[in-house]
């Protein structure tokens, strides 16, 4: 049911619904659409669904450009490569954080409870 072919009409879905939030003039060339969406997932084949719809939700938002008259695949394609970077980025800083969490929960704090030798103490009258 999710093989490599419905994969790809999910991806053109998804183009399509970027298409139709843009409102260009000329929308998606069917073709051009299908093409894109087998590449696509042969290229970005390790990428989850949910991080493509986070893609998508941001192309939308207007974060990684717009459409110029007519909905572009290289533009998506060039959008997405800009997504990537974002992704890496914000996995390291996760990656990042619980490193250090990590190390925090490992170094417990010392308990100190220095008592000075018994003939110090004496001398010191200390109890």
């Amino acid at each position: 049911m999710y093989g490599y072919g419905s994969s790809s009409l999910w991806v053109k879905t998804q183009l399509l619904t970027i298409d139709f939030a843009s409102s260009t003039k000329e929308g998606a060339d069917e073709n051009a659409l299908n093409e894109f969406s087998r590449l696509f997932v042969g290229q970005y084949h390790y990428i989850k669904l949910t991080e493509f719809i986070l893609f998508v939700a941001r192309f939308k938002l207007g974060r990684y450009g717009k459409f110029y008259g007519y909905f572009d695949t290289i533009t998506v394609g060039e959008a997405f490569r800009k997504f990537l970077r974002e992704r890496s980025d914000e996995l390291d800083i996760i990656i990042r954080r619980r490193n250090n969490q990590a190390l925090e929960e490992q170094q417990a704090p010392v308990k100190r409870n220095h008592q000075p030798p018994d003939d110090l103490r004496v001398k010191l009258n200390l109890k």
